[in-house]
């Protein structure tokens, strides 16, 4: 049985936003193994020093979530890319200075970082 889609949080920051991915076709067979290992896990607000962040905890009927883990790092390569969800307040970050660290390390060798 396929299971049915939840509303899910794009980030821990607006938990209101819902979330969803569609699938190619009507045949939900063909969808089967991907949608076992995308619930693979349940999230679990957990609080400790003063915050609250989401934790995925495994769920023990479901041993497998490799494409769960897979479209996860597509999202975060994506976000590192600049992609952004609609909708989302997403800031510009700035540009950094890239450090040589070979220039670095001598720096720090010689008693100037």
């Amino acid at each position: 049985m396929l299971a049915r889609p939840r509303r899910t949080s794009a980030t821990s920051r607006r938990s209101s936003i819902p979330g969803c991915l569609s699938l190619f076709g009507r045949d939900p067979a063909a969808h089967q193994l991907l949608a076992e290992h995308i619930t693979a896990e349940t999230c679990v607000k957990v609080s400790a020093q003063g915050r609250v962040v989401d934790e995925w905890k495994w769920k023990e009927s479901r041993p497998d979530n490799h494409w769960l883990d897979c479209l996860v790092g597509c999202a975060v390569a994506a976000s590192m890319l600049g992609a952004t969800l609609p909708g989302t307040s997403a800031t510009k970050r700035k540009k950094r200075e890239r450090v040589d660290f070979g220039e670095w390390q001598r720096g720090v060798r010689d008693g100037k970082a």
